[in-house]
């Protein structure tokens, strides 16, 4: 009679060397940024851009001015008042917004901006961690090279990928909680989309979202004034849409990993991010009997194959997505995916040196994490191979 051994075989893990290397390589250009912001004497310039206009929308909130933070240059002269700053940034979020830029506003200005980086760290490596492979940092989860440029930037980006996470893995164990999140995403609403598309299939999470959604609308408008959705609605998104028609020389264009700016946007833009979109749902209608907790990385990547405007520091679950599969299946993959999941975990800082690597990365990273979820259906739950 035979004994069954208890020894498991070790889950090969990437060599240490090229592991550190991959998480040096990945935060370089954030604490390039980082050092950048905090010498420079340039009175234009501080350390956590984006978060600057969130904690002054939400100062201008406190005092009964919410509605001016959707104005541009009643917004610009509220820089200049609370920050000193005289640059040309907007508030472009949707009102509702206001209720969680006010409570981060009521702190000092570097305070606030400790608190929101401290607090999106610890919400999205917990909403991270059951996704991780045994033996994966939490911790890391949160300082891929997406979340280090969020966290330079003082973006929504932590916060919007702690969400993410929660949806897929809670859509259909609790509905109610995967929509309360859902409705909580809205706040950056255009990185939705294929949220939006996996609850159009679960009845109660849908429903969840639509009125937790409306309740916040109605709660923004009745605190801020019905004028600031009218303002975001028709003023707001035409501005940002204006953003892609400037010149590629304006730096955020650096900060985009998606396919219209990188090819220089017009009609060869348009024909471009349409093939891209076809592409990224076509690779998605592949995986689409999966469970929603398989899907949550690959739908990331698709994301910002089918956004024409979306950024790099908001793409904090897709840059994880690929460190996850590099990590926990390093054993299995051939060379050439570990190649090119290795440019897409590195995607979100190679914007600031090529528009056109990212895309391109993204979509082969896409192709591999599909193929990788069909090659191997018994082994296909993340949440599975994590425990």
């Amino acid at each position: 009679m035979t004994q069954k051994s208890i020894i498991q075989t070790p889950v090969p893990h990437p060599p240490l060397l090229y592991w550190v290397l991959l998480w040096v390589l990945g935060s370089y250009q954030a604490l390039a940024h980082t050092v950048r912001d905090i010498t420079d004497p340039d009175p234009g310039i501080i350390l956590g851009r984006d978060f600057s206009n969130l904690w002054t929308a939400g100062r201008m909130a406190m005092r009964g001015d919410g509605l001016f933070a959707f104005d541009v240059d009643s917004f610009r002269l509220g820089l200049n008042e609370h920050l000193h700053l005289l640059v040309l940034q907007n508030f472009s979020y949707p009102p509702h917004a206001l209720l969680i830029d006010t409570l981060f506003a009521l702190p000092p200005y570097y305070a606030a901006l400790a608190l929101w980086s401290g607090l999106g760290v610890v919400a999205f490596a917990l909403a991270a961690r059951p996704y991780l492979p045994r033996g994966f940092p939490p911790l890391l989860a949160a300082l891929t090279p997406a979340a280090t440029i969020c966290l330079w930037d003082g973006q929504y980006g932590l916060l919007i990928g702690a969400l993410w996470l929660t949806v897929y893995r809670l859509c259909e164990l609790r509905p109610v909680q995967a929509g309360l999140a859902a409705a909580a995403l809205t706040i950056k609403p255009h990185l939705g989309l294929l949220v939006a598309a996996l609850l159009l299939t679960r009845r109660k999470a849908l429903v969840t979202a639509i009125l937790a959604t409306g309740a916040m609308v109605i709660a923004s408008g009745f605190t801020f004034g019905w004028y600031s959705w009218a303002a975001f609605l028709f003023d707001t998104t035409r501005d940002q849409a204006n953003i892609l028609e400037q010149t590629s020389e304006q730096f955020y264009f650096s900060m985009m990993p998606t396919v219209f700016p990188a090819v220089g946007g017009g009609a060869i833009g348009i024909v471009a991010q349409v093939a891209s979109a076809a592409f990224a749902l076509w690779q998605m209608w592949r995986i689409r009997r999966l469970p929603p907790v398989d899907l949550a990385f690959p739908a990331a990547t698709a994301t910002f194959l089918i956004l024409p405007y979306a950024f790099n520091y908001d793409m904090t679950v897709a840059a994880l997505g690929f460190a996850v599969l590099l990590f926990g299946r390093w054993g299995e993959l051939r060379w050439d995916e570990k190649s090119i999941l290795t440019i897409g975990f590195l995607s979100p800082q190679l914007t600031f040196i090529s528009a056109l690597i990212a895309p391109a990365a993204l979509a082969l990273s896409l192709h591999v994490q599909c193929q990788l979820l069909l090659r191997s259906p018994k082994e296909r739950s993340v949440l599975q191979r994590a425990k």
